[in-house]
């Protein structure tokens, strides 16, 4: 068996998954893709964005995945810690501290950022019907105090876009998710979104015009930050 895949069934035991599709569940990389990963035997099946994404569940860094994954080094030690969601660096004197893989309980909100939906090419913002709280998708990094945030993925791109949830009055114009009631459901819009009393506008990525009635607007979601970061 290659060292990746080798070290890779050994780091998901130091982590405490089970099986892939918990790597899946935690990391957002999809189970078809950690499949082909596994039946292929290299990381070159992965975008960059999912060979981020996990590193980032497995609590080691790109660099150090990536140079395992093309055979410059030959294996991970399991003190090594990379923790993305913190200072973005390894803990200092890692491998002199044997308790840092000691389980511990983990809150729900500590899991990082609900990946809750997704945005299609034309700007709509769907909810994903499908996401529960116990096993729903997740980005691994924590935005703010994780109160009220949430994330959508770009339908098509390596990205998704981090929100927070904020009552109308509090908003006048810059990029937001905007969800109107039709009048059977929230309808949700994501681009440049500009509110005046007695109007909304959202030009959504494709360049369209969207009016929208103020008094139907229930709620934005304020652009906080993205996933990954340094994506385009």
């Amino acid at each position: 068996m290659p060292r990746l895949i080798q070290w890779l069934d050994h780091r998901m035991e130091v982590v405490g998954l089970d099986r892939l599709k918990e790597l899946a569940e935690w990391s957002g990389v999809s189970l078809h893709t950690l499949r082909e990963l596994r039946a292929c035997q290299t990381l070159d099946t992965l975008s960059r964005s999912e060979r981020r994404m996990l590193a980032a569940a497995l609590r080691v860094s790109l660099r150090k995945l990536e140079q395992l994954g093309h055979g410059d080094i030959d294996w991970i030690d399991d003190q090594y810690v990379y923790d993305v969601s913190l200072s973005g660096q390894p803990f200092p004197l890692q491998e002199r501290e044997g308790a840092c893989w000691t389980p511990t309980p983990i809150m729900l909100e500590e899991r990082g950022t609900p990946l809750v939906g997704r945005v299609r090419p034309a700007g709509e913002a769907e909810p994903d019907e499908d996401w529960q709280e116990e096993w729903g998708r997740r980005i691994p990094r924590r935005f703010g105090k994780g109160r009220d945030i949430y994330a959508l993925e770009f339908e098509g791109r390596d990205q998704s876009i981090v929100l927070r949830n904020i009552a109308p009055w509090e908003f006048r114009a810059g990029q937001a998710a905007i969800y109107c009631w039709n009048g059977w459901e929230a309808q949700g819009w994501f681009g440049r979104v500009y509110l005046q009393p007695s109007s909304a506008r959202v030009i959504t990525p494709d360049g369209q015009r969207h009016d929208l009635d103020v008094l139907n607007v229930v709620r934005i979601g304020k652009v906080v930050g993205r996933w990954p970061g340094d994506a385009q």
